[in-house]
């Protein structure tokens, strides 16, 4: 009995100490930190006590991300430090790199339930648990960013910067380290401080540039002032105007296929895959849906992605924010681009114009775009109609010089290369249907044979008397099934199998010549 009772005296004077010297925060250390930092000042080694010290309970997770009972951990401070949830959440969590791109009324019932006890619904809301991002089994760490926290503090502390998807280096130092913690091993209620033990300092690998264009825009987005979120609408919206403005739209209707040319471009085709962002061929990938009218909220990588593609090198997340914020309501500008009688945006519209009229009038259109893209930007979406109406004055006329190709020779020579091709792939019975299409991306300009198809005569010739139909395609599927099965092998649904056909999809053709080679 006495024990029992010196036990709970010593852990009221043990809450006591961590209330009246919980550490504050250091710049950009995450919750997760701060509690095991008190754990080690404190003197506490037992996971449960230090829970029953902090929050006078034993049933909190230790979660990195995300976590919850905010609101406790606000009144350990004094209030002269002026620490509300809102501020520990935006500015030692990583609730910043989420919130952003959930709609207004979720972001502050997140914010709401991290100031209790969410049992898990933060995750869930903001769809962290069902995202296709591939969370790091471990804690990271940078060892030369721990020890100048070392020179400097005297000790170590996780960073919340070090802990997201895709930003996979520190932008002083290089690639980020695991360290021995596992993030959602079984001892979830323990807080694990950075030590030298588990987070040893060792050599670090060369950046990978996709890691540093991730890493940069997610450090500001870390220090997004503007703090609320945009809606569907206003994202579905921007993101259409920014295909229109990178000319990958056709009409009213996004150009999908150049979207992902470009994205692929940008980024390395493992790197997405890594990242659980590999664009699919389905009409249903992230890509395609992310240009599509918004119904759910995308991450954070997957807008960092599909912006860098379209965007100019220097641009910055934080300046999309602000802008798809104020689509429709904060700029108070019309659709087509006229302005809502208001001194202060006119007078910001009438700088906007007359920046882009000095700079077309020292450079072709095409330049002064591509060197002015927000500029240009800003007005496409705002000022359409005056902007467009501007650059229709200023195009030159095309001068048709109709006799400056020699079509006939040109005819020659695309006539030689297609059979140069057809003579290539002749032998291989594998190879892809040889149509015109195929035909035509085997030559170095196919978008200038295919537009001008009908002054090349010997080239129409050509495709019309050796481009396979689907007839001869099958047959020669059929026929390479044979040659490679054998006639041991000689099932119809092992042919079929082997031929990549179907029943359904056979020509009368190809069924006549698959009961040949059946032999009924």
């Amino acid at each position: 009995m006495f024990r029992s009772d010196f036990r709970c005296c010593l852990l009221v004077e043990v809450c006591k100490l961590i209330m009246l010297n919980f550490p504050l925060p250091y710049a950009d250390e995450l919750i997760y930190s701060v509690i095991a930092r008190a754990g080690v000042h404190m003197g506490v080694s037992s996971p449960k006590q230090l829970l029953d010290a902090v929050f006078a309970s034993r049933l909190v997770i230790a979660t990195v991300d995300l976590p919850n009972h905010l609101d406790r951990l606000r009144s350990l401070y004094p209030p002269g430090l002026r620490y509300s949830v809102e501020r520990l959440a935006y500015e030692h969590t990583l609730f910043p790199v989420y919130a952003p791109f959930t709609i207004e009324s979720r972001r502050k019932q997140c914010l709401k339930n991290m100031a209790a006890n969410s049992r898990g619904s933060i995750h869930l809301m903001l769809g962290v648990a069902a995202s296709r991002l591939k969370q790091s089994k471990y804690l990271r760490y940078c060892p030369l960013c721990l020890e100048r926290q070392l020179a400097e503090y005297g000790e170590y502390y996780w960073q919340r910067q070090w802990q997201i998807v895709g930003a996979d280096c520190c932008l002083d130092h290089g690639q980020l380290i695991e360290a021995s913690i596992n993030r959602h091993e079984h001892h979830r209620h323990q807080f694990f401080p950075a030590s030298p033990s588990i987070c040893p300092i060792s050599s670090q690998y060369s950046v990978v540039p996709s890691a540093i264009k991730v890493a940069r825009q997610v450090e500001r987005l870390l220090h997004h002032h503007n703090k609320s979120a945009a809606t569907f609408v206003q994202w579905s919206h921007y993101y259409h105007q920014l295909a229109g403005i990178a000319d990958c739209l056709a009409g009213r209707q996004v150009r999908h296929d150049v979207v992902r040319e470009r994205v692929l471009m940008h980024w390395p085709a493992y790197w997405l895959k890594t990242h659980g962002l590999a664009i699919s061929e389905t009409e249903t990938n992230w890509l395609r849906a992310i240009f599509r009218k918004h119904r759910n909220a995308f991450s954070y990588l997957e807008h960092i992605v599909a912006l860098d593609s379209l965007m100019p090198d220097n641009w910055k997340i934080d300046d999309v924010l602000a802008e798809v914020v104020s689509i429709r309501s904060g700029i108070c500008l019309l659709v087509t681009g006229a302005p809502i009688s208001d001194g202060n945006l006119n007078e910001k519209l009438s700088d906007k114009r007359a920046q882009w009229l000095a700079a077309i009038n020292q450079e072709n259109i095409k330049r002064a775009r591509s060197k002015n893209g927000a500029l240009y930007a800003w007005l496409y979406r705002h000022d359409r109609a005056w902007l467009l109406s501007v650059n229709s004055e200023l195009y030159l006329p095309s001068i048709r010089l109709t006799h400056r190709v020699d079509w006939q020779r040109r005819d020659f020579r695309i006539c030689r290369q297609l059979i140069k091709i057809r003579n290539a792939y002749k032998s291989l019975l594998e190879s892809p249907r040889q149509s015109r299409n195929w035909y035509l991306t085997k030559l170095d300009h196919s978008a200038m044979v295919e537009k001008n198809i009908r002054k090349l005569p010997l080239t129409m010739l050509f495709f019309n008397r050796y481009c396979e139909n689907v007839t001869d395609y099958q047959i020669r599927r059929l026929n390479f099934s044979l040659r490679c099965l054998g006639a041991e092998h000689q099932q119809r649904w092992r042919l079929l199998r082997s031929a990549g056909l179907s029943e359904e999809r056979l020509t009368q053709a190809a069924r006549s010549r698959l009961k040949e080679i059946l032999g009924h």
